[in-house]
């Protein structure tokens, strides 16, 4: 047998985003393989921007109130296991191997494992090992898009839910947010129990998850945001007021805390939680790698993947109330993105900026590209030698961001583990 790294090394890299044939090539491996993901309960996550937050905080509420949970969610930060947890605990290298095996025995006789690429392959063994793990639940994150997604292999899920709805991915699945909004409201399906749409939404993403969700009779709740008041949770809920502390920054975290509560009351009024207080004690202890994540003071280091325009102004608007001397940004983006407009938006913010190249392979925008459209930044060779930089020139009080690519604080989450 295989081991986990040389199956994951011998993946097929490429992204098939966006093609529909795909979705029905894969649902029928999943029907070789007996349907594992009728096996389970799916909350199922598309969205531009708090797919992670909202997803994290619903994964933690539910082991909370006592249920065996899945969690898929990407990109990895450190270990690419991390993609795939049961009850907070990585898939293990034997246990990947295996199932990843067991899969491959099933395909038909003309299919290579090399016919698959590496998302569609983390999806697949995602769903064949929550089933074999016996989870209750699975918390299943998009990976891009929603309606050509290989997670959409999946049966009607229990719950789908909706973030914010902006421009990213716009070579794949459209510039316009009509179409991104389209491509998302793809996983709304005919069994699903009800339908969850982030607060602020733009009215043409309304119309378009309004009437997906009527086409497909599934009832649709667009939660109200929630108040955080300093470092605390006001949570208002049938007519209840709940104060919690709550430890995530960023101003956007409202919204993604007024989607999670309303799933949360969704499950309590079909007494599928008892109570609250899983979700009020969830709120209390989240933490959530690369998202608004505080690793140092004086001066204040913050990791944050934002990497689109949309997050891009959310991180600035957070980063305005701070209290701080100057800002120091490093920056690093993949060349697929909008980056024009958020270079605009972080030179705003930013007395210093720092540009590096992100760890990835493939879709790293090299360092001497940005230059250009930053010709007063200081070039350092990847994101760890960045920091670096960025720790020599701040004073005490200033502020210190990282971001542009989860692959650009990937780097330096990994400095962390080591340390």
């Amino acid at each position: 047998m295989q081991t986990y790294e040389q199956i994951n090394a011998g993946f097929n890299r490429q992204m098939l985003g966006g093609q529909q044939d795909r979705v029905k090539f894969l649902r029928q491996i999943l029907t070789r393989l007996k349907n594992p993901d009728q096996r389970f309960k799916i909350i199922h996550i598309a969205g531009t921007n708090g797919k992670g937050s909202t997803g994290t905080m619903l994964e933690q509420g539910l082991q909370n109130a006592g249920y065996r949970v899945g969690y898929f969610s990407s990109p990895a930060l450190v270990d690419d296991r991390e993609q795939i947890k049961v009850n907070d605990h990585l898939i293990s290298k034997k246990d990947f191997a295996m199932t990843y095996q067991k899969i491959t025995e099933r395909l038909p006789i003309d299919l290579s494992p090399d016919d698959i690429t590496i998302f569609e392959w983390w999806t697949l063994i995602m769903l064949q090992y929550f089933a074999d793990q016996k989870v209750d639940w699975a918390v299943i994150e998009c990976g891009l898009g929603g309606q050509d997604d290989a997670t959409n292999i999946i049966n009607a899920p229990f719950i789908s839910v909706i973030t914010h709805v902006a421009l990213d991915h716009t070579r794949i699945l459209g510039p316009t947010i009509t179409q991104i909004a389209q491509a998302k409201a793809g996983i709304i399906k005919n069994g699903t129990k009800q339908v969850f749409l982030a607060p602020h939404q733009e009215k043409d993403t309304l119309t378009i998850i309004k009437a997906k969700a009527h086409q497909q009779r599934v009832g649709l709740t667009q939660a109200d945001t929630q108040s955080i008041v300093d470092g605390k949770a006001i949570l208002k809920v049938n007519h209840k007021i709940y104060k919690v502390p709550f430890n995530l920054l960023g101003t956007f975290q409202s919204e993604n805390l007024g989607t999670v509560v309303s799933v949360f009351n969704f499950l309590f009024q079909r007494r599928l939680v008892t109570s609250w207080q899983p979700l009020l004690s969830t709120l209390a202890t989240v933490k959530i790698a690369g998202r608004m994540q505080k690793i140092a003071d004086h001066p204040s280091i913050i990791l944050d993947g934002a990497h689109n325009p949309d997050a891009a102004k959310q991180l600035t608007e957070t980063i305005s109330k701070f209290p701080r001397n100057k800002v120091i940004m490093v920056l690093g983006f993949l060349a697929d993105k909008n980056i024009s407009q958020m270079v605009k938006i972080y030179q705003q913010m930013a007395d210093k900026i720092i540009i590096t190249t992100p760890d990835h392979p493939t879709r790293a925008l090299d360092v001497s590209e940005l230059k250009s459209a930053l010709p007063q930044a200081i070039i350092a060779d990847n994101p760890r030698k960045g920091l670096v930089v960025a720790k020599k020139i701040a004073e005490p009080n200033d502020l210190i961001i990282v971001t542009g690519s989860f692959y650009t604080i990937k780097d330096i989450e990994a400095s962390l583990d080591e340390k």
